[in-house]
């Protein structure tokens, strides 16, 4: 519509209004063509559009709520290690795992480097960003099973909004929608139902680029970490932003991770200021601070555990280290990586009984025994140093970003 149809349809509701002298003088002022006969179209269309936009709400309160995969629970066919995940208890006489076995089964790539990637929680799905601003959306299952038929294609779609470096991802807990947020300082909502879609339904406008990013689990939130030093919690169908206002809990620097632990209690933010910060879901207030967690190099990933009890870290004093929350206390440090100037990301494996990362050294990725702090394994393959790592919820399966 042109600016001018849009002044006419101004003009035409004032005079329908009975403001017929002010609508001569927007007439007058603009220089819009206009008959000045009264009408009621602009609100009509107006009228139009809320409707629109509550049908559109709608189904996006829909789909947040309605699961459209028949899954299994996550722990019916999985061990007890990983439904309990890492205990301290675990140290005490620890036996050292055997070296495991790694092999490539399936390679995309993106038009730039690969920066981060992620699995649905019921490791179905996976999604990975890119320095090109793309997201690519794959199916785990034929990534898995290669048949070689025409139709045997891991990625799903390449998604299409950002224009900036993607930084971050999260699915929602439903699997129907996948976060990303970027330099462009945007954090942008995809409905994965809608087959051919490229284009995000929803998107969070930030006025720093977004660092990071993870869904509550009840999907009604979504955590953001950007390059000030502020946590910002979002209400995903309100858009409302909330900070913690006591400037003294926060960080002094950019945020370069920001998760939530398996049951939404707890989140935790690590930093380019060195130090790590638990925070309280409810409160919104800082129970713990790790002050130069890393010698006062910059923290560039933190993890929760399953339990809630320990985090892991990693950061550019080429160390990773496991804590206890409560004491405050490092329970393991793994090292034999170097990592002194990327912002690298770790993972724990899906029963957390192995530790993972990129090493700056070499392409290779680094794999640690979590109870015994040893050097389990070099996976060999990578033809450029890998920023990601990130470990299937339900098996050994790994995916790696270079």
């Amino acid at each position: 519509m042109t600016e001018d149809e849009v002044l006419s349809l101004i003009i035409s509701q004032l005079v329908a209004y009975g403001y017929s002298a002010v609508a001569q003088s927007v007439a007058d002022a603009t220089g819009a063509s206009s008959d000045m006969m009264p009408s009621s179209k602009l609100s009509e269309l107006i009228q139009l559009a809320k409707e629109r936009d509550r049908t559109s709400e709608d189904d996006f309160d829909d789909g947040y709520s309605t699961k459209s995969y028949d899954r299994e629970s996550p722990g019916e066919d999985m061990d007890t290690d990983q439904r309990t995940g890492f205990d301290a208890e675990m140290l005490t006489n620890a036996q050292p795992l055997s070296s495991p076995e790694y092999s490539q089964i399936y390679y995309t790539q993106h038009k730039g480097p690969c920066r981060t990637a992620i699995f649905s929680s019921d490791g179905r799905f996976a999604a990975t960003g890119s320095h090109d601003s793309s997201l690519k959306l794959l199916d785990v299952g034929k990534m898995k099973n290669r048949t070689g038929d025409s139709g045997d294609k891991p990625v799903i779609r390449t998604l299409y909004d950002h224009t900036e470096p993607v930084n971050d991802l999260s699915f929602h807990p439903n699997g129907l929608v996948l976060a990303s947020c970027a330099d462009d300082q945007s954090i942008k909502l995809f409905d994965l139902s809608k087959t051919g879609v490229k284009r995000a339904f929803r998107y969070l406008q930030d006025v720093q680029p977004v660092q990071s990013i993870c869904f509550h689990p009840s999907g009604d939130f979504l955590l953001a970490g950007t390059k000030d030093a502020t946590v910002r919690v979002y209400d995903v169908k309100t858009l409302q932003c909330y900070t913690n206002n006591n400037s003294g809990q926060g960080h002094r620097s950019s945020i370069s991770q920001i998760r939530y632990s398996m049951t939404g209690k707890i989140f935790a933010s690590a930093s380019l200021d060195g130090s790590v910060r638990v925070w309280d879901t409810t409160s919104s207030q800082c129970i713990k601070t790790l002050e130069g967690a890393h010698g006062g190099a910059a923290v560039s990933s933190v993890r929760i555990t399953m339990n809630e009890k320990y985090l892991l870290t990693a950061g550019l004093d080429s160390t990773l280290r496991l804590w206890d929350i409560t004491s405050g206390n490092i329970l393991m440090e793994y090292k034999g990586h170097e990592q002194r100037t990327q912002l690298l990301q770790p993972t724990l494996s899906y029963n957390e009984r192995m530790v993972m990362i990129g090493d700056e050294a070499s392409t290779e990725v680094v794999v640690y025994d979590t109870l015994t702090g040893g050097l389990l394994k070099r996976i060999p393959g990578q033809n450029n140093l890998v920023r990601c790592v990130t470990a299937s919820p339900v098996d050994n399966g790994i995916l790696t970003c270079r």
